[in-house]
């Protein structure tokens, strides 16, 4: 959850969002991004008065509720899905990144990866010389076919963004690969659900908590 807090943080300043957190919730004070939340909570027991609180600017926002702790059905919200938190031990240093594999430099390439992982208006140019993100990509004849990011967030590294194109499940192992050669002995964290749980268990993640997000 740390680390999720950590991205947020990065990605509204980046886009130049102001955003509050008084410790126990985060939420931000102008428009999000696209498929980002406009409020995240920060400890297990904040109400949702105190979230609808937060969010009570936005007609059409969502919570992101790190604990799944809340209900906020009776407000007209919905959830939008139930996922895992997941950490996992730092892989093996490696030297080499998997074959196909890059970290994606010019603005030209990111707009395509933006493109085919509906992307489109988050990872601005600027993320490209951003000192905590690195873009990967699966490289194919015409552009990217899959990829993620990594961003360093304190003692740990989040790994989130997982897609494959052309109906291919996301190569996890892959991408834990590449963290071991661009962040060597650094552990890996993220959340995933639904079909795609099941292949970052198998890539080594296990388990860590529920997180929910809620959409109106």
């Amino acid at each position: 959850m740390r680390a999720s807090l950590a991205w947020y943080e990065d990605v509204f300043a980046v886009h130049g969002i102001p955003t509050r957190s008084d410790g126990a919730l985060w939420w931000a004070l102008a428009e999000p991004p696209p498929w980002h939340s406009a409020a995240k909570t920060l400890q297990h027991d904040v109400t949702a008065d105190r979230v609808l609180h937060a969010v009570e600017p936005f007609e059409h926002c969502s919570v992101a509720d790190s604990y799944g702790s809340l209900d906020l059905a009776p407000a007209g919200f919905e959830r939008l899905f139930e996922a895992r938190w997941l950490h996992r031990e730092a892989p093996p240093p490696a030297d080499t990144l998997p074959e196909g594999w890059g970290v994606v430099t010019e603005p030209g390439e990111l707009a395509r990866w933006n493109e085919r992982h509906d992307y489109a208006g988050v990872l601005l140019p600027a993320f490209l010389e951003h000192p905590r993100f690195a873009v990967l990509a699966r490289h194919g004849p015409d552009g990217p076919v899959g990829g993620a990011v990594l961003h360093e967030a304190g003692a740990t590294v989040e790994l989130s963004n997982a897609w494959a194109a052309g109906g291919r499940d996301e190569d996890v192992a892959a991408m834990v690969a590449c963290a071991a050669v661009l962040h060597p002995g650094r552990a890996l964290v993220g959340y995933a659900h639904g079909d795609e749980l099941g292949r970052w268990l198998a890539a080594g993640f296990r388990t860590t908590g529920t997180h929910v997000v809620w959409v109106r």
